[in-house]
């Protein structure tokens, strides 16, 4: 799961920015150059600050929103300075776009990973939809801004929606194609399966804190799952 972090207060490493840096970090570099101990190139130190600002910026939408949230608020629970944040982004806007496409990217890779390999058609369902439900439980946060991506920027709805439902569908076509799903409408379909995930992981993981999805829930998932597929059920 994300990690939140906390503002720095004086002596504490990222609470004064000098030029995207901080104070501390710098002479905690040089006392380890001088006790001879490794420090971190600077293309490794602007990637870890990176990584915190989006950190941060995770659970500062999913929890505000995005319109109560503020470029402020996410610099103080990275603990960098407004410096740092322009280093990497524009704009609010750019951090929160690029925030929903970099982790759909990661949700789904998780999900084609955990598949590859499996030994037919329910296991790759079964593994696939785990891999999903279990990345989302670690971010439930990304569920949030998802959902509410739409009222942020309109132009969301392609990249977040409709291009892989496009994707889902010329996948479901070929399987349907070559006789492994039952004969129907491919796109209708994928729109279902879809709707059907993202709602299921709102209930059973976002609106109950995070938790993971109970195994019931989850077997009850994948069977009706697998009845859309038509596929054989479980022990036939």
């Amino acid at each position: 799961m994300s990690r939140s972090y906390q503002p720095g207060r004086i002596g504490q490493k990222g609470c004064i920015s000098i030029s995207g840096g901080s104070l501390t970090g710098e002479l905690g570099d040089r006392r380890k150059a001088a006790s001879g101990e490794p420090t971190a190139s600077p293309r490794a130190r602007a990637e870890e600050t990176r990584n915190r600002i989006l950190d941060a910026a995770q659970e500062i939408f999913g929890s505000q929103g995005y319109h109560a949230a503020s470029i402020g608020e996410i610099t103080k629970a990275a603990g960098v300075g407004l410096g740092s944040f322009y280093l990497h982004f524009t704009s609010k806007l750019e951090i929160y776009r690029y925030l929903l496409r970099s982790r759909q990217e990661d949700f789904l890779l998780a999900a084609r990973r955990a598949s590859a390999g499996a030994s037919d058609q329910r296991e790759a369902l079964r593994t696939a939809f785990r891999a999903f439900f279990d990345w989302i439980t670690a971010h439930p946060t990304v569920l949030r801004m998802l959902r509410e991506a739409e009222f942020v920027d309109p132009s969301l709805v392609v990249d977040l929606y409709q291009k892989p439902a496009l994707a889902f569908r010329d996948g479901l076509a070929q399987q349907i194609e070559r006789g492994r799903f039952a004969s129907t409408d491919p796109e209708v379909l994928a729109w279902c399966l879809m709707g059907m995930t993202e709602f299921c992981a709102m209930r059973w993981i976002v609106w109950r804190g995070g938790e993971p999805m109970p195994d019931e829930r989850f077997e009850a998932f994948i069977d009706i799952i697998t009845r859309v597929y038509a596929l054989p059920s479980k022990g036939d």
